[in-house]
């Protein structure tokens, strides 16, 4: 177990410290030590002794003083003057008093606590991690489940997190870049400067490949990984099922090459199915049957060796004909030919046979190796996905369908392989604290240990008549909803008799105007509320649907008892050190700007709401005597992160011990790491339960008038089609799509002159890319200004990049551009808004896991 040691004593005389602390200009939260001079800050720069980020930080976490000291900063609290909202209406803002704005919305919320209080709506935003454990106990204190993160739009990954925390029991996943040689990316940039642990990833990426480890990088754009890759293989816009099944076809079906072994023991692959899809169950036990070979006989799963199980063969059970799971894949898989899969995504058959042959062999299967003493199967290949994959109507098959491979040839969670972001942790040595580790359902199948969001991945939820307004209590598989914003939002509320309706909106930071779709058809869902209070550091054009903006400090102005926490976030996989860094103030609050963790305590005590917060607290942080929150005793935020940190690591480590070393670390153990051989569970590769879940929803949807289609919830993956795949009209000759530029997070880094600076010199941050050949076919010319018009009428103006780096059918545009608010003049008019051509509704997302389709059939032409 290691600390570290600085000096940083606030002073507004004359001082001289390095403070560590944690970035906050996105998601991955990033260790820093900020340089603080006579009381400024003079530079950011990565913190050596932790884990998080090993001493590196991107372009957005050097730039984080430029955002800080922005003079387009908000310092007083506003009010709105003028009652109609709208995108070109003048709020009319008023400066009010803190205590004038905070008694106004404690009034609001009181009464609406009275009347419903599911009638509240809390969005945050996904980039400041802070945000998550204040708003989850205040939203339980309240009462309300309406709890969103950037909604349903581009940046969420209700696919992606779903099928991690079903497959490996976290949020997202990655190569074991140490030992891993072969890694397949699919529409993921893990360790190319977007992402969870992102800082940390890059470093480990670059070694990976400076060792040898082949990357090919499956997307229909070469810009960052790709651009870092060994081989790139352009791919239709949403496709990557077709390939990855493809894929798999080859590897079960022509080379015979698979992890016997690890299928019998380890995935659900030798469970009996019946005629009806589902399992055939024992009759006493009622746990899936396997066929023992030994005995030559049927019974409970528990109760046979796993070199036992049958994955082929047919066989009766109680008059039943039933197959293995995996028996059932093998016949499945046979139409999915690279043949049939080039016609699809557009990679040729050859290709798709030499990758498979080439994963299936780097796979090693059957190979060990010993890790600190500890022998363990090595499986040093990776398929790894996220938002660019899952980012469409297909969602959920294009991802199960990329971890298939993994499954496969074993690589799981072992040595080498795809890696989760650290599903198990044995806890703090000293008192075992933070200890979790996935376990067992009655299934056998996997339940993560850990986990964020609405619900648990695996096992859903029965579906209900919804009661929450994002229908999520309806559709289990999903996380985040568009049914916040969307434009039929009204007919599902109406057709699932949604006894309320959404009145008050609290929003912290999130620009949904910009961040979600269509804007026009999110500020329409803004304007129906009663009443929107937004924190914010700048006006933006969210803020301007507000009657209320609240300027909030900087993340150089917080604490947070919880930077990188919970492990299976932002912590980086692979052996090495847990570490616990905080976020604590390199600067004092000044112009007027509250953090918003004091502002919800306020708010909670003028309401009279503090015993019900302090339990929430108590309950979200695991806070055991004697650090538990008592009664409605009034608590700062720091007395709650002070209690946070003692309470896991003991008495004597409270906030000032960390205000003075700034994280504590201890080092990772191979059985935490490499896990899966050491706990008894099992994932599905025969989604048996979503005929179950398809059953429950379906019940509930068709009396109503909705039909689900059966086809997204069938136990076995599939390509199905996205709307652009079946638009055939004339000129609409592109699939455009969004993608994440590392230079900028979501839409807020536009407003950072250093980043802006930088984007202006990118030759993509702020216009189209195009493939060369396809637009001199077209006789259209580098650099020239275009309307991108959508099948579905909705048009967006850029200039075009001309590029032999992207498929000849893509149409790739960067970030969440385009502001127009004046309370972002750096942010303003740059870049092109994608979003604009995404509608937002149910036609438009996956009817499984309510997935936004960001792929749109457009046409290009040129504009005056």
């Amino acid at each position: 177990m290691q600390t570290t040691n600085a000096v940083f004593p606030f002073s507004t005389g004359a001082d001289d410290a390095w403070v560590p602390s944690a970035c906050a200009l996105c998601y991955a939260s990033c260790s820093i030590r900020a340089h603080r001079v006579n009381g400024a800050v003079v530079k950011i720069e990565g913190n050596p002794d932790s884990v998080v980020g090993k001493g590196r930080l991107c372009g957005k976490g050097v730039t984080g003083i430029m955002t800080h000291y922005d003079p387009n900063r908000l310092t007083k609290p506003l009010r709105r003057t003028n009652p109609k909202k709208g995108i070109n209406e003048d709020p009319g803002w008023k400066e009010v008093s803190w205590d004038e704005a905070l008694d106004e919305l404690a009034s609001v919320l009181k009464r609406v606590r009275k009347e419903d209080p599911r009638k509240l709506v809390v969005q945050r935003t996904t980039t400041v991690t802070a945000s998550g454990m204040p708003f989850r106990a205040f939203s339980a204190a309240f009462g309300t489940p309406n709890v969103s993160a950037s909604g349903g739009g581009i940046h969420c990954g209700n696919g992606a997190h779903l099928i991690s925390g079903t497959m490996h029991a976290s949020w997202s996943a990655v190569p074991d870049f140490a030992y891993c040689n072969y890694a397949m990316y699919f529409g993921a940039s893990k360790g190319h400067a977007a992402g969870h642990a992102s800082g940390s990833n890059m470093g480990l990426a670059a070694d990976a490949r400076a060792r040898g480890m082949k990357m090919v990088v499956v997307d229909p754009m070469a810009n960052f990984a790709g651009a870092k890759a060994t081989e790139w293989v352009p791919i239709r816009v949403g496709t990557d099922a077709a390939l990855a099944l493809a894929m798999a076809h080859v590897m079960v079906r022509e080379l015979g090459i698979y992890d016997v072994a690890y299928l019998q023991a380890k995935t659900n692959g030798a469970y009996l199915i019946g005629p009806d899809q589902r399992y055939v169950r024992d009759t006493e036990s009622n746990q899936p049957l396997v066929w023992d070979k030994a005995a030559q006989a049927a019974r409970p799963f528990s109760a046979v060796v796993a070199a036992d199980m049958a994955l082929g063969g047919e066989f009766s059970v109680r008059g039943v004909k039933c197959e293995p799971g995996f028996a059932k894949l093998k016949a499945h898989l046979a139409k999915f030919t690279p043949e049939w899969a080039e016609g699809v995504c557009t990679v040729p058959a050859r290709d798709i046979r030499r990758l498979a042959a080439e994963f299936a062999a780097e796979a090693c299967i059957g190979s060990t190796i010993v890790i600190d003493g500890v022998t363990l199967p090595y499986r040093p290949v990776a398929a790894i996905a996220f938002r660019g994959n899952q980012g469409h109507l297909n969602s959920n098959y294009n991802f199960i369908a990329v971890d298939l491979l993994n499954q496969l040839v074993g690589a799981a969670d072992v040595v080498g392989s795809c890696l989760g972001f650290n599903p198990a942790c044995k806890g703090f040595p000293e008192n075992g604290r933070l200890r979790y580790v996935p376990k067992p359902d009655a299934d056998g199948l996997m339940v993560a240990g850990m986990w964020l969001g609405f619900h648990y991945p695996y096992p859903p939820t029965d579906p209900r008549l919804p009661q929450n307004l994002g229908l999520q209590d309806l559709f289990v598989m999903g996380l985040n909803s568009i049914f916040l914003n969307s434009t039929d939002q009204e007919e599902f509320w109406q057709k699932f008799e949604l006894p309320y309706r959404p009145e008050v909106l609290i929003n912290f930071g999130a620009n949904l105007v910009m961040a979600i779709g269509n804007g026009e058809v999110v500020a329409k869902s803004l304007e129906r509320y009663k009443f929107m209070v937004s924190f914010d550091l700048f006006l933006t054009e969210t803020s301007q649907f507000a009657d209320l903006v609240l300027p909030d400090a900087s993340y150089l102005q917080m604490t947070d008892s919880r930077a990188n926490f919970p492990f299976m976030f932002s912590l980086p996989a692979g052996m090495g050190e847990w570490c616990w860094p905080i976020r604590q103030p390199v600067l004092p609050l000044d112009g007027g700007q509250r953090r918003f963790t004091d502002v919800l305590l306020d708010v909670a005590d003028r309401m009279g709401m503090r015993a019900d917060i302090n339990a929430a607290y108590n309950a979200a942080m695991n806070l055991q005597h004697p650090y538990r929150l008592e009664g409605d005793r009034p608590y700062s935020y720091e007395e709650i992160c002070d209690a946070d940190l003692k309470n896991n690591f003991g008495a004597e480590r409270g906030l000032d011990w960390f205000k003075e070393h700034g994280l504590i670390k201890w080092k990772k153990q191979p059985q935490e790491v490499y896990w899966r051989p050491f706990v008894d569970v099992r994932v599905p590769i025969y989604w048996e339960f979503l005929g179950s879940v398809w059953e429950g929803i379906n019940a509930i949807c068709e009396p109503r008038g909705l039909h689900i289609p059966k086809e997204y919830y069938e136990p076995l993956p599939n390509f199905l089609p996205c709307h652009s795949h079946q638009c055939k009209k004339e000129g609409f000759d592109f699939y455009a799509f969004y993608y994440r530029d590392v230079l900028h997070t979501n839409s807020f880094t536009m407003e950072n002159p250093w980043l802006d600076e930088a984007a202006q010199l990118d030759p993509f941050s702020y216009t189209i890319a195009i493939n060369a050949d396809s637009a001199l076919a077209r006789g259209l010319r580098d650099g020239q200004n275009v309307w991108v018009d959508s099948d579905s009428g909705r048009r967006v103006k850029g200039r075009l990049r001309f590029t032999q780096a992207v498929h000849p059918e893509g149409l790739g545009i960067a970030a969440c551009a385009g502001h127009w608010s004046e309370g972002m003049p750096i942010a303003k008019g740059k870049g092109v808004f994608f979003n604009e051509l995404l509608e937002v509704d149910f036609d438009h997302v996956s009817p499984i896991n309510l997935s936004l389709d960001l792929c749109v059939k457009v046409r290009v032409t040129p504009a005056a």
